[in-house]
């Protein structure tokens, strides 16, 4: 079984740093290993990844001990089901916006009895060449995965606490671009309502005990990282320094 970076940072109070990356890359993800890096972040929704590329991606950071989370494309029970079975072991769900769909993801990510997850013998399960039993890999299964939601709409801020009362959700985090257009600021996210809201999502969450993904990750995005790396060497060389 694999056992998650992010699931004992939260069991513990510590935090677990990663890599963030929107295209399928192996040798980067290598890299992330050799270095030290906790965790291996693919973002499928805005990225270039398909379900071949994300599980070899997976077969990089296993080889490293990096527990692979994704953000994944939707929040469907199929895709939350092909996410596990490639062996990803943390889910990002965008956009989402009530309790409802936050209890639907909560089913579809855990097997029983904390969820409906249905049982398959995939590279998840290692092929169940493994030697565990169905029983014994969905108990293990159950308690390493971690499940966090992006709040990106005001109607999910204003229904915050109803979010939090579904069970099986790990982390809370934003989509602060998509929060501003959904509040009438587009392009606007530091926009004093914004701000307000994120800040009473905050409290909110604190005040249930609960934890924000910033409590227990900390990332860096490779595609925004590499370019700002970059240009401040060119800029460093083009003014003679």
């Amino acid at each position: 079984m694999r056992n998650s970076n992010i699931r004992k940072a939260i069991d513990n109070g510590k935090m677990v740093y990663g890599l963030t990356l929107t295209f399928p890359e192996p040798t980067i993800a290598d890299w992330a290993g050799y270095l030290g890096f906790d965790y291996l972040h693919l973002d499928m929704e805005h990225g270039v990844f398909d379900w071949e590329s994300a599980e070899n991606m997976c077969r990089v950071a296993d080889l490293h001990g990096l527990t692979c989370t994704a953000r994944i494309p939707d929040t469907s029970n199929e895709t939350i089901l092909r996410a596990f079975d490639r062996g990803i072991m943390g889910i990002l769900c965008p956009h989402v916006d009530n309790a409802d769909q936050a209890f639907q993801i909560s089913q579809s990510a855990r097997f029983g009895p904390e969820g409906a997850r249905s049982f398959g013998t995939s590279r998840g399960r290692d092929y169940g060449l493994t030697g565990k039993s169905p029983e014994m890999y969905m108990r293990e299964f159950n308690s390493q995965v971690t499940v966090a939601v992006q709040i990106e709409t005001l109607n999910a801020v204003e229904t915050i606490n109803d979010i939090l009362s579904v069970p099986g959700i790990d982390l809370i985090t934003f989509g602060p671009q998509d929060l501003a257009q959904s509040m009438g600021h587009p392009g606007r996210p530091n926009h004093p309502e914004v701000l307000d809201a994120m800040k009473k999502v905050k409290e909110a969450v604190h005040a249930r005990g609960r934890l924000m993904s910033e409590d227990v990750e900390s990332g860096i995005n490779f595609v925004q990282w590499v370019p700002s790396k970059l240009a401040d060497w060119l800029e460093e060389k083009k003014s003679g320094n």
